[in-house]
């Protein structure tokens, strides 16, 4: 590869300068330009051509273009000069490094043709020289960029994938485990409703980690869909209340909510604001004392509002503080056998930033943790709804026989410990009868032949989605009145979202609330309209 040289410095035997117009043109390009002799010798080179390589123009004569060049480039730039000297080509690009005497590295792009005499013989070659230097550190960020983004995305799917494999065999679990807990038939006695206790607890902790780690994941990677409007507060924390009551009242403690005197409402995300105050509140009851306070309360400061959560368990010291949004960091709490991944509290946090939001926190230890969720005021409740959100795992009451005559769930699901979970479901519901279909085009067959009052849809079959089903099933005006529930793994918020905009009237995640789906089969079977 030729570099070009700052200025003329030609010996004895060497060719003359260019006529006075070239040199014109030589010393005011804005590139640099080079000649050198077939041995690789600088003959001469313009200015711009000293700038690049870091030298005065004086310096240049004489040198060999390798002693400009990058060591870790030799090679290749003398194959590139070699090929062209031996008439396998008349000219070469390339794009190589020169090292400055200083250590700097500058990237170049070199243009160089071989000028041979009337016999054919190499005389020399000349070459124009381009810094690329800030083009290629531009290049190298959004490469990396993009690895980046790749490495994210990769992640994310990997996670999400892991969700969907893990959510499988917890569904036959946990699904079962509920089953064991209330079938009327066969009663358990006390021990065996501890032992079956314990595997609901086990295998919903371990639902719990599973989403935290996957809603982390999906943070980070600016992903996770927020729908953030216009939320009526109090329906928030009545919601969040309820999923806690039963934890707040098996450790003890006391719940107290102080509403505002008047109705609030703030800009957020409904199900993640939801799942904010289930963090904090389940976090005050897990680390709070026997017999301790748990108080809720809401106030509107400005065109603001905070939402305060006080424990009065065993508080944290100004250290672990400094370490309290650290992910999987979890202040020591791991050695005293009280649950938890490390990562919640750095979710609420992120997620009260993708919603404008902030936290505080103050805590004393011995004397218990204050924590306080600011978010901007809003003037009307959002009356959309929303879905998902983690199960309960409720209790299964309800009726077993409403009367009703024969009715049909058309269950489209290739796993076989699936159907069989659900064909248990429903012999608490006589008067539901299960078919089942391996694939998509089996159920919209199924369904043309003998239309169910139900059809429930797993997002992944073999042949085709719930979506593609769904989608088939509205098509038809004989079917498009039937209700389709999705019974899914693929918990990931924007499936739900788009299981809702093509038309299901619910979504049931996996492992499967057995009382969600018998009270929606009830719903069903007395004729009420699902949410």
């Amino acid at each position: 590869m030729l570099s070009p040289s700052v200025a003329p410095f030609t010996r004895e035997g060497d060719h003359a300068p260019a006529s006075d117009p070239y040199r014109q043109v030589f010393e005011a390009a804005g590139v640099g330009i080079a000649r050198l002799a077939p041995s690789g010798r600088l003959l001469e080179a313009n200015q711009r051509f000293a700038e690049i390589v870091g030298r005065p123009q004086s310096a240049l004569a004489g040198l060999d273009v390798m002693d400009l060049t990058h060591p870790e480039d030799h090679a290749v730039t003398a194959a590139e000069i070699e090929s062209t000297l031996y008439g396998m080509r008349p000219r070469y690009t390339l794009e190589k490094r020169y090292l400055r005497p200083d250590g700097t590295v500058v990237w170049v792009h070199v243009s160089t043709v071989l000028v041979r005499d009337a016999q054919g013989e190499p005389t020399e070659f000349v070459s124009v020289i381009e810094d690329i230097t800030e083009r290629r550190r531009l290049q190298e960020a959004m490469n990396s960029a993009r690895a980046a983004e790749r490495a994210s995305q990769a992640k994310t799917e990997f996670l999400s994938r892991m969700s969907h494999e893990l959510r499988t065999p917890l569904n036959a679990m946990l699904g079962f485990a509920q089953l064991l807990r209330v079938d009327p038939r066969h009663p358990l006695n006390e021990t065996q409703q501890r032992s079956v206790q314990h595997i609901e607890r086990a295998g919903a902790h371990l639902l719990a980690m599973l989403t935290d780690v996957l809603d982390l994941s999906r943070i980070e990677a600016g992903s996770m869909p927020m729908q953030v409007g216009a939320v009526a507060l109090q329906q928030t924390l009545d919601e969040a209340v309820a999923m806690v009551s039963n934890q707040a009242a098996a450790s003890g403690l006391t719940l107290t909510v102080t509403p505002s005197p008047v109705p609030l409402h703030v800009q957020a995300d409904h199900v993640r604001l939801r799942q904010i105050l289930v963090n904090l509140l389940s976090n005050a009851i897990k680390y709070n004392r026997p017999g301790g306070r748990v108080l809720l309360e809401t106030m509107a400061v400005g065109n603001e509002v905070v939402i305060t959560v006080m424990d009065t368990g065993r508080g944290l010291h100004p250290d672990q503080l400094a370490h309290l949004f650290e992910p999987f960091n979890r202040l020591g709490a791991e050695r005293t056998g009280v649950e938890g991944t490390g990562i919640g509290l750095v979710i609420v946090r992120r997620l009260l930033e993708l919603m404008q939001g902030r936290i505080e926190v103050s805590s004393r230890p011995g004397e218990g943790s204050i924590f306080r969720v600011w978010l901007p005021a809003a003037a009307a409740p959002d009356a959309d709804g929303e879905v998902g959100g983690r199960s309960g795992f409720g209790t299964l009451d309800g009726h077993d026989d409403l009367g009703c005559g024969p009715l049909t769930v058309l269950y489209a699901e290739d796993n076989v410990v699936n159907v069989e979970l659900v064909r248990q479901v429903l012999r608490m519901r006589p008067h539901w009868h299960l078919e089942v279909a391996r694939c998509g085009r089996e159920a919209i067959e199924m369904a043309q032949s003998h239309p169910p009052q139900l059809v429930l849809l797993d997002m992944h079959l073999g042949d085709m989605s719930g979506l593609d089903v769904a989608d088939a099933l509205a098509a038809n005006p004989a079917l498009a009145c039937v209700p389709c529930v999705a019974l899914s793994a693929d918990a990931m918020p924007d499936q739900i979202s788009e299981a809702r905009r093509r038309g299901f009237v619910d979504y049931l995640t996996k492992p499967l609330d057995v009382g969600r789906l018998l009270r929606l089969l009830d719903q069903l079977a007395v004729g009420q309209h699902l949410p």
